[in-house]
């Protein structure tokens, strides 16, 4: 398996700061894993990494020889840009166990983690901890959605829903995020205009892009930490068990209760309560509401939706 987006970047972003003067492209091109060797393409995708790292606020600096303006290097304004990092116990311990992974690609990039954290400075303990994890990687599909999120561009690929037949789907990629034990792409449908969320294991075959690039904006709210929302449903006596061992129950009338639990996935939590169709009501809030009544519509036909 070949270096990903954002292993390139990390490298890319390591190199130029480790630097003591500057770095022409044939250097960079022999030290950051991932640009090949065709020249055309390295100086596309070099062109996009110094976009990318200036959007995020790093400040790579272009040196031109005073004689020979051709002779021109890269490096990042330390002044401008720090680099320092600071671990937790935490998440040091973490990185030991990250470092034991069993795998294939996994295992790989945990390890090469281990040693650019060492690079830029961190003086921790990473001894192993004494244990070793199995994890599954995510689907093929990942680090061509990355790429996709990066330039801003629309994706195709076949999808096959939990109950809708096996289709092609346009969308404008946000965020790829793992919840509920699985790789998920949350973004724009282009057929509905709405938000989605597809599973990465269930797009089939590849992943294309088109369109030109920043041919979209991606919602500020979407780049956050998930929000936690309290909701408030209905609930039929000794029903929906499983909801109600989550949240805090209380008497509404003599067939129902008021249950009200908090939640940070509403498009998850919508699917969730849709399950129960009458004997889980929701409430409020009116958005999460709609979304439950959406799916089961759905449900009878009246909206395709995986």
């Amino acid at each position: 398996m070949g270096v990903s987006h954002p292993e390139r970047i990390l490298d890319l972003l390591i190199a130029l700061g480790n630097t003591h003067v500057r770095m022409t492209k044939q250097q960079i091109r022999r030290q950051v894993a991932g640009y090949g060797s065709d020249d055309a393409a390295f100086e596309r995708m070099f062109e996009r990494d110094k976009d990318l790292l200036r959007s995020i606020g790093v400040p790579i600096v272009v040196d031109r020889d005073a004689v020979h303006e051709d002779d021109v290097g890269y490096r990042i304004d330390l002044d401008a840009y720090s680099m320092d990092l600071t671990l937790t116990p935490e998440e040091i311990g973490a990185l030991s166990v990250a470092r034991e992974l069993h795998g294939g690609a996994w295992r790989d990039a945990a390890r090469r983690g281990v040693t650019k954290v060492r690079a830029i400075g961190q003086a921790a303990d990473l001894d192993a901890p004494g244990m070793a994890l199995e994890l599954a990687a995510p689907s093929d599909a990942l680090d061509a959605l990355c790429e996709a999120i990066a330039r801003r561009r629309r994706v195709t690929f076949t999808y096959t829903g939990l109950s809708s037949p096996t289709r092609e789907r346009t969308i404008e990629p946000w965020r790829v995020v793992a919840q509920r034990r699985g790789w998920y792409v949350l973004g724009r449908d282009t057929d509905s205009g709405e938000q989605r969320r597809f599973r990465l294991t269930r797009i089939r075959g590849k992943v294309t892009e088109s369109g030109p690039d920043s041919a979209y904006e991606i919602p500020p709210h979407t780049l956050d930490p998930p929000r936690q929302r309290e909701v408030v449903l209905a609930v039929v006596k000794d029903r929906a068990s499983s909801l109600r061992a989550r949240g805090v129950v209380s008497a509404l009338d003599d067939e129902r209760d008021l249950l009200r639990l908090t939640i940070d996935d509403p498009i998850g939590f919508a699917r969730e309560a849709a399950g129960f169709g009458a004997d889980a009501v929701v409430v409020e809030p009116a958005d999460i509401r709609e979304a439950v009544l959406w799916r089961l519509r759905r449900a009878r036909g009246v909206v395709d939706y995986a």
